[in-house]
């Protein structure tokens, strides 16, 4: 998603700076650096706008805070500040920003477009500054992976073999839910997401969407954990119409609830979850007293070593979800980004 700016001819070049998020010693606001212009120009390189990091980031606390005394206190700068910052950016966006009122602030619809691109703009700065900060004290980049927690136990491995092939790499990690995650990518906050691409999830659909990159690394089944005593047990698998008259639980986020659902109305089946937990352990506690049937993707069952429990494929039909690479196209911060990507796909696709 792109925005176009509009800059008055009049106005000074600067040097787009990050005082507001480095601690290195910035450009006072509004200086600019002697004949640094004419020497772009001459070289046939563009100035930068004059629009600073620190107007960003105080658009974006705005915009988050809806309030001119919690965002000047947020940042540290005196309300009067933050209201000719604001006009600032306005002036050299060439549009309003917001809509004021006697007892409301709200984004104009310029706003709502402008603010994932500041957030993006914002978070792709950090991210850079703090790879040229370990340029110089590890001599590394920090490549920062977000992930469904469901794929830990397969992703990790491959992250530690990669961190020993390559020492110069270090990672960031963050498991996140898969909505969660997807909007992370979006706003430049990880480089790299390992989630779920499903058309009928929204999130999903968003991965899919322009702009993003996703690469399919394998499909996950869900599968049934029930009692090892369960009459249902007995056999190697169990079909979705025998669990319509027993109690099911589910994790209360994920798309394995709507898996069932679109299941279950595909075949005419009635499968309500019962329970909704919110960790592996509740989980299968509620199958260990014999209150539920569990269901849940594999990748949760790779290290059920509980004898109490059992995993039974669910077929007729087999559910499956694609875990897939996710990245924005063409915003990889540096080569070490690019190396993680493949080797990800190398190494965790099947």
């Amino acid at each position: 998603m792109a925005t176009s700016s509009r800059r008055p001819e009049h106005t000074p070049h600067t040097i787009v700076k990050a005082d507001a998020l480095s601690s290195a010693r910035a450009i006072p606001a509004g200086a600019t650096v002697p004949g640094a212009a004419s020497a772009l120009t001459s070289a046939g390189v563009p100035p930068l706008p004059a629009l600073t990091l620190r107007q960003v980031q105080y658009f974006v606390a705005l915009a988050h805070s809806r309030s001119f005394t919690q965002a000047a206190h947020a940042l540290s700068v005196t309300q009067p500040a933050l209201t000719a910052a604001i006009r600032q950016i306005e002036f050299l966006l060439g549009g309003r920003l917001f809509e004021r009122s006697a007892h409301r602030l709200t984004l104009t619809e310029a706003g709502a477009t402008i603010l994932p691109l500041a957030e993006r703009l914002l978070n792709a700065a950090r991210g850079t500054f703090d790879d040229m900060t370990s340029t110089f004290t590890l001599q590394a980049q920090t490549v920062r992976i977000g992930f469904i927690p469901s794929v830990a136990a397969r992703l990790l491995p491959v992250l530690g073999s990669l961190r020993d092939a390559h020492p110069n790499v270090r990672f960031a990690l963050s498991d996140l839910p898969n909505s969660e995650l997807v909007a992370a990518l979006a706003r430049g906050e990880i480089d790299l997401g390992v989630g779920i691409r499903d058309q009928a999830d929204e999130a999903g659909h968003a991965a899919s969407a322009e702009g993003f990159r996703c690469d399919d690394l394998f499909d996950d089944e869900i599968v049934l954990v029930a009692r090892h005593d369960d009459p249902l047990a007995s056999g190697g698998s169990v079909t979705w119409s025998q669990l319509t008259e027993r109690d099911l639980a589910v994790f209360v986020r994920g798309n394995v609830s709507d898996s069932l659902q679109r299941t279950g109305g595909s075949q005419n089946l009635r499968l309500e979850p019962k329970y909704r937990m919110e960790y592996t352990e509740p989980l299968y506690a509620l199958v260990r007293s014999g209150l539920a049937l569990a269901i849940l993707p594999r990748l949760y069952t790779l290290h059920l070593h509980d004898p109490a429990l059992v995993a039974l494929d669910v077929v007729a039909p087999r559910v499956t979800r694609t875990v897939a690479l996710m990245s924005l196209v063409g915003k990889e911060r540096g080569p070490q980004v690019s190396a993680c990507r493949d080797w990800i796909a190398e190494h965790l696709a099947t």
